[in-house]
């Protein structure tokens, strides 16, 4: 199979997501990753966040923020682009930048992520954010149908994530790619450097477990 050949594909990639994020209703996997995924973020930026002096600014990314939480979506996303707008490289800029990344993959909005990363001005000190960015673009590039770029940006993220599970994550996404391209040796290669073991999310290790090596 060529690299033009491949699609993305939504049921697979929401059958994956549901491995890591459980979830019975297929058509809301991605919804219910995206949030999760955000949730998970949201901690982290608050952490960094308390050493920061500038209170208006992580004034107004904790009201969006909450506005979001809240499915107030309309009244969130003003804000969110006015922090991408005028705000420098920070993490409350990072905070707005992740979500509304995940807000435009959700929506098919494409053109709007390319702008987002043609301007980007995301930066991050935490490897497990830059790592979780990756994986985001990994998704939105393979929407995209950019195989090679999908490929790259996964690579980063299993480099950079020292949380395990999220790494393992990362490496069954890319596994899948391989086997689409009919690449065994680097799908086993990759397959191989997981141990199960360490592997702490139920889901995720029964996937593990029916992705055999390809002999």
């Amino acid at each position: 199979m060529n690299k033009e050949e491949i699609k993305y594909d939504p049921v697979r990639d929401s059958f994956l997501k549901g491995l890591t994020y459980i979830s019975s209703n297929p058509n809301n996997v991605l919804k219910i990753s995206s949030v999760i995924l955000i949730v998970l973020l949201l901690f982290i930026f608050y952490s960094n966040n308390t050493n920061k002096t500038d209170l208006a600014h992580n004034k107004l990314i904790s009201i969006t923020t909450n506005k979001h939480l809240d499915n107030q979506t309309d009244l969130s996303i003003p804000g969110f682009k006015e922090v991408l707008s005028d705000y420098s490289s920070s993490e409350s800029y990072n905070q707005a930048y992740i979500y509304m990344f995940n807000y435009y993959m959700q929506n098919n909005l494409l053109d709007s992520i390319n702008t987002m990363i043609e301007n980007s001005k995301f930066n991050s000190n935490d490897d497990n954010i830059e790592a979780s960015l990756n994986l985001m673009y990994g998704d939105f590039y393979l929407r995209q149908n950019n195989i090679e770029m999908s490929i790259e940006k996964y690579k980063n993220a299993i480099n950079l994530f020292n949380i395990y599970d999220r790494k393992v994550y990362a490496k069954l996404k890319l596994c899948m790619i391989f086997n689409d391209l009919l690449m065994f040796d680097d799908y086993n290669n990759l397959y191989s450097t997981i141990e199960i073991d360490k592997i702490s999310d139920f889901q995720l290790k029964s996937m593990y477990e029916q992705m055999i090596n390809k002999n």
